[in-house]
């Protein structure tokens, strides 16, 4: 029986860090586990607590094996923080191929000629995407494999980022004895999962709001041209509001997650107070006592009002980014978000008010087995690396590892080692 291809994805958030787990044939990927956990030793996408992190990711990591049935030995784990830079660079090779036909090792060659760029010893090059390969001054080529020519350009878009954070993030995965194959930024993975083939060809901005960050890629051309990240998130919301309504920050997220769901947004009319009369909810409030948070309603028109500001003021930070990367009024597809944060009520017109663009909210999709859980905003970066690593295993089929069944004897081997690390 032929074995399936396995690949594990691993997203490392402030709010969250989430594992998925799937199988890869040629035509689909297949969900087949899948555990997100509250994140710790994260702040601002960045690690700052390594025994935290590392507690944290080994319970991901753990429940994520248990429900796919294998054990997970390599990961490809999204990247973020304020560190994140990116640069457009361009190189060129002679071709060097029998007939001057160009060669994988060419493309090979090309891309590497475009990663001679000159980076501090503190930064590390994270991604290297071609935009366009130019052969011979013929431009718009995404795959000269097989071509003719004599001159080969590649203009590719570098992703970069802090040696100090990548060697963190590597420390605390790998002291679960599980191996980091690559890193991917964020809103790239996020994009992936959610922008369609239009929208990159035509020009879109993705916004990526998490709890404690806000990723942004910008494509054009159908590939990425411009990435940055700013350090402001859901959790400054939640901060705001825990202010403005002087309730406790555990209070106050639980007031924000209610507003992030639908099925939480009708309006109870009547509720049971703490003397048990029924009461009817005041005009312009928000019924919140059946979150035990010590209030029966909370003013709406307060909590709008304090959301509105904090996610224009964020807006218009992305804006100064947009202007800063000379894309300003170069977006015809407009704006996407995705991310926890983007489930807020309303969070559409907000972006509306401040871009003056066409705004949507982007949702993973083209997944298939256990797709519940992960069809949220909130997992689009996992989704995204599932779908750029199962095209990377496709291109080279080494890669990555099999699932043989019934093979868990792993997980506990892996736990021992756990506790074994922490151990002076």
């Amino acid at each position: 029986m032929a074995k399936d291809k396995i690949i594990a994805a691993l997203d490392v958030g402030s709010s969250k860090i989430s594992c998925a787990v799937a199988s890869v044939d040629d035509s689909k990927i297949s969900v087949i586990g899948t555990y997100s956990h509250k994140s710790a030793g994260v702040k601002n996408g960045v690690v700052n607590n390594i025994d935290k992190a590392v507690a944290a990711i080994s319970e991901t990591f753990t429940k994520a094996e248990m429900m796919s049935g294998h054990p997970i030995s390599v990961v490809v784990s999204s990247i973020s923080g304020a560190h994140i830079e990116s640069l457009n660079s361009k190189g060129v090779v002679a071709v060097a191929g029998v007939e001057s036909e160009i060669s994988q090792s060419d493309v090979m060659r090309v891309n590497e000629a475009a990663q001679a760029i000159s980076l501090p010893s503190s930064r590390e090059i994270i991604e290297v995407i071609p935009r366009e390969y130019v052969v011979d001054k013929q431009r718009g080529i995404y795959d000269p494999t097989g071509m003719i020519g004599v001159r080969l350009e590649v203009e590719a878009n570098i992703i970069h980022g802090s040696t100090t954070a990548i060697r963190n993030l590597t420390k605390c995965i790998s002291q679960v004895g599980v191996d980091v194959d690559s890193f991917i930024y964020s809103a790239r993975a996020s994009a992936e999962a959610v922008l369609t083939d239009t929208e990159k060809e035509l020009g879109t901005m993705l916004i990526d709001i998490g709890g404690g960050t806000i990723d942004m890629i910008i494509y054009s051309g159908g590939r990425p041209a411009f990435s940055a990240v700013i350090p402001i998130g859901g959790q400054d919301i939640t901060n705001d509001l825990a202010i403005g309504l002087r309730s406790s920050l555990e209070d106050a997220e639980k007031i924000k997650l209610k507003l992030s769901k639908e099925e939480s947004l009708a309006e109870k009319n009547i509720f049971i107070d703490k003397d048990g009369r029924e009461s009817k909810v005041p005009k312009g409030e928000l019924y919140v006592g059946d979150m035990n948070i010590g209030m029966e309603t909370v003013p709406k028109n307060v909590i709008n009002d304090i959301i509105f500001r904090r996610l224009e003021e964020s807006f218009k930070f992305v804006q100064l980014y947009i202007k800063k990367a000379g894309y300003d009024k170069k977006l015809p597809a407009g704006v996407v978000l995705t991310g926890g944060t983007a489930q807020i009520k309303g969070i559409e017109k907000i972006a509306e008010h401040t871009f003056k663009l066409p705004v949507r909210v982007g949702y993973p999709t083209r997944l298939s087995g256990i797709v519940d859980q992960i069809q949220s905003p909130s997992y689009s970066t996992t989704v995204g690396v599932l779908m750029i690593m199962a095209d990377a295993m496709r291109y080279d089929s080494s890669r990555f590892m099999e699932r043989k069944s019934g093979n868990i004897s792993g997980i506990g081997s892996r736990v021992v080692s756990l506790f074994k690390s922490f151990l002076p």
